[in-house]
């Protein structure tokens, strides 16, 4: 007869370890969690309040006793403060002198473009001053030396010929020209018949030709103009007329009326 062997349950022991391995793990989630987010518990303060009794004048019947108040000893006194000196009154501080500054306003272009036009143009006329003034000199340095010229010819019995005068005249103006001269053309050309008093003085200025520049033609007026103020008396003391034609570098003399 052949024993047999009991078989073991395996799937029992599967169940039971599997329950145990899952409620482990539970707990560990549930103690993870607590340490992670502690439960927030309501603290509740008690607080405790004495009551006393006050006394009453007439206190109702059956009421107990009450207690005469314990006599309240009576504040200390003060101590004075000890005496001090009086603090000196404060000085008064000095004023603060303040001056008010204007803002420079700022010019205008166009008073700015104004004033340095004046200054150019006063600078201009300074200097064409001191070129006129130079002139004159040299004029006044040769009338002296055509009046003593003049002089020995008449210590002699002679006078200035016409033709020494028209030089003289046109050697005058060409000092002038070098001076005022302007001109916009090439070749500019002035014809100009002068008449002069018997004095020395211009009587009458006629432009003849002209080839048309405007600048030029000023430019010959005032050349006569600042030449006449240093013009000798005419031979014979006459009225002396002549023509001169007026070019930028000479001037050429005509025949004389």
């Amino acid at each position: 007869m052949s024993s047999r062997i009991p078989r073991a349950d395996t799937g029992v022991s599967v169940s039971f370890i599997a329950s145990v391995v899952i409620h482990l793990a539970v707990l560990s989630l549930f103690a993870w969690y607590g340490r992670m987010f502690p439960p927030q518990i309501a603290i509740q303060e008690t607080y405790y309040v004495d009551v006393v009794s006050l006394p009453v004048n007439e206190p109702a019947s059956g009421s107990p006793a009450q207690l005469p108040a314990a006599a309240v000893p009576p504040p200390l006194p003060v101590p004075e403060p000890p005496m001090t000196e009086p603090l000196p009154p404060p000085r008064a501080l000095p004023k603060k002198i303040t001056k008010t500054i204007k803002p420079v306003s700022p010019q205008k272009p166009e008073t700015t473009d104004s004033y340095f036009a004046e200054r150019m143009a006063k600078i201009e006329r300074n200097t064409e001053a001191r070129r006129e003034e130079a002139v004159l000199e040299k004029l006044r340095s040769k009338v002296k030396t055509v009046d003593k010229s003049k002089r020995g010819a008449s210590e002699a019995g002679g006078a200035l010929s016409g033709s020494r005068y028209a030089d003289y005249i046109k050697s005058r103006l060409e000092d002038a020209l070098k001076v005022t001269s302007s001109y916009t053309t090439n070749n500019p050309e002035v014809a100009v018949r002068l008449t002069i008093a018997p004095t020395g003085r211009i009587l009458r200025l006629q432009i003849e030709r002209s080839s048309g520049d405007a600048a030029f033609e000023l430019a010959v007026r005032r050349a006569i103009d600042l030449a006449g103020e240093k013009f000798p008396a005419p031979p014979g003391h006459t009225v002396y007329e002549n023509g001169f034609v007026f070019r930028p570098k000479s001037i050429s003399s005509g025949a004389s009326h």
